[in-house]
């Protein structure tokens, strides 16, 4: 643990005396990610699949904030999907419009969870992200966690049902039928859905409580509720998916997000303390636990010359 704890100390001093180059590549590399998986599944629009063009808007992803990045990927997604059929641009951009409405008003800073969403699936750890956000977000997270969740399955919908909306022959009604009743039609959505926002709620819930190993437990009563969901789920809207693949899937981002949270910030419940004091108002009741942190040796390294040497350098 000592190891861990030094090695984790490490990072987190390097990433301090460095995050003005390690953020930026960070963006880079999500934002080659995110265009790569684009172009692979919705590859509709031939000047955007040009690597030259992929690394261009990566790097100005880097001068972004992560709220540029939504909206930068939100673009890239119109540009193939518009290429499709202009009646999914349009149910796209109005998934877009909600976004923008929920991040200005509810949760400004929290819309790139949107984009995370869709690569967490195409990554096949997309129960990482409830997790996560449920530990380190806000009371109305599970928002844009339910947008993403939209956001991927519109895409799946567009991609399934590709050849019906590019053929001349296809009206702009019935376009817009197959759209949406590829979504409405869809029960992995709707578990899905029920599932993250659900688990969100949970996991910032028990978070939040004042029990020793909140943190921990509340992600593993996460993972619990991810799986009876979609088995209950699944059983009562008649949907078929791989048992195996939900259970070792839930398991392996568990154990991720234990440890991104333990990497971010691990606490001493041996050293906790329970304060008490009042003002005029209110009398406070507190709960400090402090952080876990050791001393990193600041290695110095002292040249050692012979009496020679040194008499040469005073003459």
């Amino acid at each position: 643990m000592e190891g861990l704890l030094y090695i984790r100390q490490k990072t987190k001093m390097f990433f301090a005396d460095y995050d003005m180059y390690i953020i930026p590549m960070v963006k880079f590399v999500l934002m080659m990610a995110i265009f790569l998986l684009m172009n692979w599944h919705l590859g509709y629009r031939y000047v955007q699949m040009k690597w030259i063009l992929v690394i261009l808007v990566s790097l100005v992803g880097c001068l972004l904030p992560w709220s540029g990045l939504t909206a930068l990927s939100g673009l890239y997604l119109m540009g193939h999907v518009s290429a499709l059929s202009w009646e999914g641009a349009v149910v796209l951009a109005a998934v877009m419009l909600a976004a923008v409405i929920i991040h200005y008003l509810f949760l400004p800073g929290s819309s790139f969870v949107i984009v995370l969403v869709p690569l967490a699936f195409y990554l096949k750890v997309p129960y990482l992200i409830p997790l996560l956000v449920g530990v380190f977000g806000s009371a109305l997270s599970f928002l844009p966690v339910g947008i993403g969740v939209m956001v991927y399955y519109l895409m799946l919908s567009l991609e399934r049902g590709a050849a019906f909306l590019s053929d001349p022959g296809s009206s702009i009604a019935q376009c817009f039928l197959q759209i949406l009743n590829g979504l409405a039609g869809d029960s992995m959505l709707i578990v899905t859905l029920a599932s993250f926002c659900l688990v969100t709620l949970l996991v910032y819930t028990l978070n939040r409580l004042s029990f020793d190993y909140s943190k921990y437990i509340s992600i593993a009563a996460g993972g619990v509720l991810n799986i009876l969901i979609f088995l209950f789920g699944g059983i009562l809207l008649e949907t078929t998916f791989s048992y195996a693949g939900l259970l070792i899937g839930t398991l392996v981002c568990t154990f991720a997000a234990v440890l991104i949270s333990f990497w971010v910030g691990a606490v001493d419940y041996s050293r906790a303390e329970r304060l008490q004091f009042e003002d005029d108002e209110y009398v406070y009741y507190v709960k400090a636990v402090p952080k876990i942190s050791i001393a990193v040796p600041d290695r110095k390294v002292q040249e050692i010359t012979s009496p020679k040497e040194s008499q040469k350098e005073e003459l």
